[in-house]
């Protein structure tokens, strides 16, 4: 749990743990060694974004698990989100690396698209109409065909996610920096193209 008075140790990772700390209006988010020395330290404005800084260095220190496919086609990523400006919104980011992108509203919908379609990439949202991101993440995990599948959930509420025991790969807070989710796709999916890049 963030405390704003004092550090909150959010992860560790083999030696290396994960802290923020409160740093006047901002929040630094800061690796340390064993010893408890920072080696690294980045400032974010606030703490949606220091936890997001905070999940994408965690995925940094981890081994890549997942490769797109080798194929003609595109990578494809699958958005699962009820509020049509968030879907639209996470969609046309993803597009920017040079992903083909499907998007529905429903978590029912999402399962079954993604067993049918077998996306790269899934994100999904915490709150749907029907089933939680959790629940989601839950049924993709226990079907053969998306049992590998990266996903990256996008929330409001991380903790509460994190507290139903979701199996996402990376949690994301909202309000979510499009910069923050492309970043995350790349550890994921690894032909993704720049989105400067024209010929993404």
């Amino acid at each position: 749990m963030f405390v704003h008075s004092s550090t909150a140790e959010l992860w560790t990772h083999g030696a290396v743990t994960c802290v923020l700390v409160p740093h006047g209006h901002n929040v630094d988010v800061e690796l340390r060694n064993a010893d408890g020395s920072a080696f690294l330290r980045k400032t974010a404005p606030n703490r949606q974004a220091a936890l997001n800084e905070a999940e994408y260095l965690r995925l940094l220190l981890r081994p890549a698990q997942h490769v797109a496919r080798t194929s003609e086609l595109k990578p494809f990523a699958l958005v699962i989100e009820d509020d049509a400006d968030n879907r639209d919104a996470l969609s046309e980011a993803l597009k920017m690396t040079g992903m083909r992108v499907l998007g529905c509203r429903s978590g029912a919908e999402g399962v079954a698209l993604a067993l049918e379609l077998s996306p790269d990439l899934v994100v999904v949202d915490h709150r749907l109409p029907d089933l939680t991101g959790a629940e989601v993440c839950r049924q993709l995990r226990n079907q053969p065909q998306t049992a590998t599948t990266a996903i990256i959930a996008v929330t409001a509420a991380p903790e509460a996610l994190r507290s139903e025991g979701c199996d996402a790969d990376a949690v994301l807070s909202k309000p979510c920096q499009l910069d923050t989710l492309i970043a995350a796709a790349r550890l994921f999916v690894r032909e993704l193209g720049s989105p400067a890049d024209p010929s993404a």
